[in-house]
């Protein structure tokens, strides 16, 4: 079946994420840790995490997934 027209980037929700890097230098040595183990299992990109579980993280709420 085709498509009904040409699919542009603005057919797709652009999602931002912060880098690892940046999120490693921000924490310290002891909370990255702990943010790795919060973040076991969760889904993420190569080059860093979603927003909204570094916000969940920060704020000290439960991963949900």
């Amino acid at each position: 079946m085709p498509l009904k027209k040409n699919l542009t980037l603005e057919d797709f929700q652009i999602i931002s994420v912060v880098p690892w890097d940046q999120i490693e230098q921000a924490l310290g040595k002891r909370r990255w840790k702990k943010f790795g183990e919060f973040m076991a299992g969760q889904t993420c990109v190569e080059w860093g995490c979603y927003p909204d579980d570094l916000d969940r993280f920060l704020r000290g709420l439960p991963v949900i997934d």
